[in-house]
């Protein structure tokens, strides 16, 4: 990770203060600066509410800021500056309450230059000096980072459809629909339909395959997905065959990508997965205001069973825990 250009901005807004408080100048590219970058990144990924798309086609005041900039038409601290200023009147006008601190960095990677932008906030803590004495201290709250995004230069370069991804961290539902509006964000990809015809392909590959090494393939399919996920990274449909070869007969000539261009060939070979989707295909989960259940698909058909005749369950193997607590109540009786 390289960082080439840094800066951090205050904003605090109450009915009773409005005040915007601006660095002059950019940060020094140190190791805390690289520290701070790789946290939010990391929360970044971790999300599961994280949104694709593009700005606008309307025009708009990030989007025509961001422009400028990559034209040279202004600097990295304009840029920022005139961002924040842009913030502090949408909120403003919309009455609505906010406080912290934003980072905007731009990154150099191998793959193009992004341009990240976070929302934080600090947390109370205590510390101990040298002298072995207690004192008052504020932190970066990194578990409660708020809302923030990504936006990748060189496809915004390129006009690609896809080039603006944002998230929503903690207490950010009263300002959701304000903050996409100030960057101009529209959603141009739902990461659960794709993610949801990939599982369909999946699955309808490993019917192809024996039974037991159907189910497994599935399961590592799955897996595979989640952990791009995790990482952040995209599926791409030819490496999931690759890095799945022993799930699957080595006699068979026929590949997870052959049987997608054969049986599906419009489907993407490459996507974004989405978490809440995968969720379903590693657990089935139900509950209501008496029953909560939860198990993991690869326990249908085993240790559960479902009966669809009358609607019912039955469970076999019960966990401990469950046990103790079953035998420890008929005692009692």
């Amino acid at each position: 990770m390289s960082i080439s250009n840094a800066i951090v901005h205050q904003f605090f807004r109450t009915t009773d203060a409005d005040i915007l408080t601006l660095r002059a100048d950019e940060l020094d590219v140190d190791e805390a600066l690289h520290d701070l970058l790789g946290q939010v990144k990391t929360a970044f990924y971790n999300r599961s509410n994280k949104q694709y798309g593009r700005f606008s086609d309307e025009a708009g005041h990030v989007k025509a800021l961001a422009g400028q900039w990559l034209k040279g038409g202004i600097g990295f601290v304009t840029l920022s500056e005139q961002w924040m200023k842009h913030l502090q009147t949408e909120l403003a006008a919309r009455e609505l309450d906010i406080e912290g601190y934003w980072l905007f960095a731009q990154e150099t990677l191998e793959q193009g230059n992004q341009l990240w932008f976070f929302h934080f906030k600090h947390k109370p803590g205590l510390y101990l000096s040298q002298q072995l004495d207690l004192g008052n201290s504020a932190m970066i709250d990194f578990g409660r980072l708020g809302f923030g995004g990504v936006i990748d230069l060189a496809a915004l370069a390129r006009k690609d459809a896809q080039y603006l991804t944002v998230s929503f961290g903690f207490g950010d539902r009263a300002l959701q629909v304000t903050l996409l509006d100030v960057v101009n964000f529209v959603d141009t990809l739902d990461t659960s339909v794709d993610t949801e015809r990939f599982m369909a392909i999946v699955k309808a590959y490993s019917e192809t395959l024996p039974t037991d090494k159907g189910a497994n393939y599935r399961r590592k399919a799955i897996e595979y997905c989640t952990e791009q996920d995790k990482l952040g990274e995209t599926v791409v449909c030819n490496e999931v065959s690759v890095a799945l070869e022993g799930a699957q007969d080595p006699a068979r000539s026929e590949s997870l990508v052959t049987f997608m261009q054969q049986t599906e060939p419009e489907a993407k070979a490459e996507f974004i997965p989405d978490r809440k989707s995968l969720k379903k295909y590693l657990r089935y989960t139900g509950k209501s205001k008496e029953v909560s259940i939860s198990f993991s698909n690869d326990l249908l058909g085993k240790n559960v069973n479902y009966n669809p005749e009358n609607e019912s369950l039955t469970i076999t193997n019960l966990p401990a825990s469950l046990l103790k607590q079953l035998k420890d109540e008929l005692g009692q009786l």
